[in-house]
């Protein structure tokens, strides 16, 4: 039997593979990686940018936002004034005609704190927890730069008021109360205002200090006179205070727990 072997190949029909150049290929899947990585790292940096110059756009149309509506908030306190307060009268306490407005706008309203010398000028809220106008505006807006808050633990009847509020980079809320550090603006502009009921309640400050979310002032188990003269004395409040406010803000140190406050009694 004939086995067929095929069609034999002249010498000039062979072709023979080069041997493959190894370090080449190497070399180009590296080049290959090399610009992948680039590639990918130039779509990393875009997303960054787009994702950080919307979370600026949105910070300055919060902070602009925030401006305009606690300006408008001034505005209107300031065409209904102190004169058209409703009198609280003997026997009990009655809203003033502002007061009243603040609460239709949003009905934890609690009062109006102004200090002499500062941008603090603002409607203070009380909620249901400590957490809510942390990014809450007054009128109930989403807003990081939110609003001053009592702690929901006290009203205004309490021994100890605390108020919370931001510290911002550009200015409003407790940005302010840094400036009491300095002793001669401190003696120069000496009083808080709270205004409620028609009334013009007076404290007189007595201590700034930088300090942490341990520190005594914080304590609002005062339920006791001598509880609070105990109190009173740690702090360094006069003997004659029977009621002591305390604002509190963030400092933008490097830990969260650093606090700034103020601290005043109640003199009238």
């Amino acid at each position: 039997m004939k086995i067929n072997q095929g069609k034999k190949l002249k010498a000039s029909e062979v072709t023979v593979k080069s041997p493959v150049d190894k370090s080449s290929v190497v070399t180009n899947v590296r080049k290959v990686s090399v610009m992948v990585s680039l590639a990918i790292a130039v779509v990393v940096c875009a997303g960054v940018a787009v994702f950080t110059a919307i979370a600026i756009m949105a910070h300055n149309e919060g902070l602009r936002a925030s401006r305009e509506e606690y300006e408008a908030l001034r505005e209107r306190r300031q065409v209904i004034g102190n004169a058209e307060f409703i009198s609280t009268g003997h026997n009990e306490r009655q809203w003033s005609a502002f007061d009243l407005e603040m609460r239709a706008v949003n009905p934890e309203y609690a009062f109006w704190i102004r200090i002499d010398g500062t941008n603090i000028n603002y409607p203070v809220v009380r909620g249901e927890d400590n957490e809510k106008y942390l990014n809450t505006s007054f009128s109930g807006e989403s807003n990081k730069v939110g609003a001053l808050f009592l702690d929901y633990r006290t009203d205004l009847d309490s021994p100890h008021l605390l108020i919370y509020g931001h510290n911002l980079i550009e200015g409003g809320m407790f940005t302010d109360l840094r400036r009491f550090l300095n002793d001669e603006f401190a003696e120069d502009n000496p009083y808080v205002t709270i205004m409620i009921y028609g009334e013009e309640v007076i404290f007189e400050i007595f201590a700034a200090r930088l300090t942490d979310v341990d520190d005594p002032a914080y304590n609002l188990n005062l339920g006791t006179p001598r509880l609070f003269s105990r109190y009173a004395n740690r702090i360094g409040a006069p003997l004659r205070a029977s009621q002591i406010l305390t604002l509190s803000t963030c400092t933008r140190g490097g830990s969260d727990n650093e606090r700034m406050i103020v601290q005043a009694y109640r003199v009238r």
